[in-house]
């Protein structure tokens, strides 16, 4: 498996959904739109994590667990976002605050079991 691909990508994703989370938490008070200038900041930042990671960062074998929790982070989310929308009975169970608390425990444990088994990752 390509690992550097999938940390680019969920560096990319991870990036993009707390960025554009967070400015357009931040900027709803002042601007009625927020989301429209959340969301191309949030494309912004993650195209520079993701390409910072496959053209810098992934070259430190340090990194690279540190890189793989984050991705799982990202991805994490994805999938209980689409189950929150996609599965009715899942909506009234999730909430944003569980969501995130799950997606950082899948977080941790990929970031550890990655630094515990550093020689599968190539």
């Amino acid at each position: 498996m390509n690992w550097r691909l999938v940390a680019t990508v969920g560096v990319g994703v991870t990036a993009f959904l707390l960025v554009a989370a967070a400015v357009t938490e931040l900027l709803a008070a002042r601007i009625a739109f927020s989301a429209l200038v959340g969301l191309p900041v949030g494309l912004l930042v993650a195209a520079a994590a993701a390409a910072a990671t496959w053209l810098r960062l992934w070259d430190s074998p340090r990194a690279r667990p540190v890189l793989l929790g984050a991705a799982a982070l990202g991805y994490a989310l994805v999938v209980v976002a689409a189950a929150s929308y996609s599965v009715p009975p899942v909506r009234g169970v999730v909430s944003v605050e569980r969501a995130l608390a799950g997606s950082l425990l899948v977080g941790v444990v990929v970031f550890a079991l990655a630094r515990r088994y550093p020689d599968r990752i190539d």
